[in-house]
């Protein structure tokens, strides 16, 4: 199937090419049916794609100019996507408020300042991209000592995302019944625990013949399987009806190169994704749920059934064994009094009378 929407342009033996609506550069080195090729162009179907960077000039020693040589680094570069799209953001509320400022005349107390018109998390992301903008003009030799470096960091309070609880999880079913919108982003976001930003790239084409869905995760480049036909592992066992009631719920979004477009539609957007689940939440009178939520429920799940750290890492897509951990901790915990899913459902009814009556 060819993609559509893709300006092609020969150059020599080669083929450049362009996403037509937004004007941005594909990725020219492998096909166009690549999973990669397809999510790139995804992202630019759903208003998602960022130039490499900005092409306005810029004085020479400015901030601007600065702040431009850093969006052309390998260190820019190497982030992910996720991450350069948070640090376009900031570098370009830097470049509109102080880009015309020459960057040898930028003091701590003019960050400090920056950072005082901001609220929530807002601070604390802003000082991230502004150390490092100045880290690269230290390094290129454009300043001599990094201002940066001693502004405090501001204290933020998190507020983490509710995992949603399995009477969340029915009332959202009960609300939300096989064959609406709704309950196909919902099925898939809670069965992949993929975060939005990459449940609406994957599709067909990431599902490998050995029935395993991979796929490379924006945020931190991990890669995540997930058992999409496979056989479910021992502890997921009791997973299997879970799971095809998420193929059939699917199935009202199915024939798009990812499996949340609609038919003859754009790609969803990742914002609209997650406001999509939001406010569907919240029709079922469910207060607080965010599609990221539903992620912590699926890994909170697999401890809870008795699966490893290493079981959370590769379907989550972590990239060290620690960030999954704290998911197996405090199921451990709860199983000393309780024991696993699997092992619960191992014992039958009659079994464990007859073991409190000897008892």
């Amino acid at each position: 199937m060819k993609l559509k929407g893709i300006r092609r342009q020969k150059r020599g033996d080669k083929v450049i090419r362009y996403h037509r609506a937004t004007g941005i550069r594909l990725p020219d080195d492998i096909p166009e049916t690549h999973p990669d090729f397809v999510s790139a162009w995804a992202r630019c179907e759903a208003g998602q794609g960022q130039p490499d960077a900005p092409k306005a000039p810029a004085p020479t020693g400015s901030l601007a100019a600065a702040c431009i040589a850093f969006r052309g680094s390998p260190s820019f570069k190497e982030q992910s996507p996720v991450y350069r799209d948070i640090l376009t953001r900031n570098i370009e509320a830097i470049r509109g408020e102080y880009g015309h400022v020459a960057i040898k005349a930028i003091k701590a107390k003019h960050i400090s300042a920056d950072l005082a018109k901001l609220a929530g998390t807002r601070p604390l992301s802003r000082l991230k991209t502004w150390r490092k903008v100045m880290d690269h003009a230290r390094r290129t030799g454009l300043i001599e000592e990094d201002p940066s470096l001693t502004v405090k960091a501001p204290k933020v309070k998190l507020k983490g995302h509710q995992v949603w609880t399995e009477g969340d999880i029915e009332v959202f079913r009960g609300k939300w019944k096989i064959g609406t919108v709704q309950r196909a982003c919902f099925e898939l976001l809670l069965w992949t625990a993929a975060r939005t930003v990459d449940a609406v790239r994957i599709g067909p084409q990431h599902v490998g013949k050995d029935g395993v869905l991979s796929f490379r995760q924006s945020k931190t480049g991990g890669m995540a399987y997930v058992p999409w036909t496979a056989t479910l592992p021992n502890w997921g066992a009791g997973w299997a009806d879970e799971r095809r009631e998420m193929m059939e719920a699917l199935r009202c979004l199915a024939g798009g190169l990812t499996f949340l477009q609609a038919r003859g539609a754009r790609p969803r957007s990742e914002k609209g994704l997650s406001n999509l689940i939001s406010a569907a939440a919240r029709e079922a009178k469910l207060e607080g749920r965010t599609a990221h939520g539903l992620r912590k429920a699926r890994l909170t799940r697999i401890a809870e059934a008795g699966g490893s750290a290493h079981a959370i890492k590769s379907w989550g897509g972590h990239k060290t064994l620690a960030e999954a951990a704290h998911y197996t901790e405090s199921a451990d915990a709860k199983r000393l009094v309780t024991g696993t899913e699997q092992e619960q459902n191992a014992v039958s009814p009659a079994e464990r009378d007859t073991k409190t009556a000897n008892n």
